[in-house]
């Protein structure tokens, strides 16, 4: 477990919640080998005194849009399993 600068164990709570509905894989080991930065989808957490979602991860447009900018796939399956 990750630890802050006084060695303390960071406590995590969940903030982009994507729906059991939308049957999506979401891999960040993908996204981090492929350059992505943390702030990209989560913002400058490290600057929120409350953590918040910056992107609407329900909706998959902004999603699709960063894939097609960056040539990722695009193709359904590789999030929908």
């Amino acid at each position: 477990m990750l630890a802050n600068e006084n060695r303390e164990p960071i406590l995590w709570a969940k903030v982009n919640v994507i729906p059991d509905s939308a049957m999506v894989h979401f891999n960040h080991r993908a996204h981090a080998r492929a350059g992505i930065e943390c702030l990209t989808c989560h913002g400058d957490v490290a600057s929120m005194t409350v953590a918040e979602p910056v992107r609407n991860v329900a909706d998959m447009g902004w999603c699709v849009e960063c894939h097609r900018e960056n040539e990722a796939s695009d193709d359904c399956l590789a999030c929908h399993r």
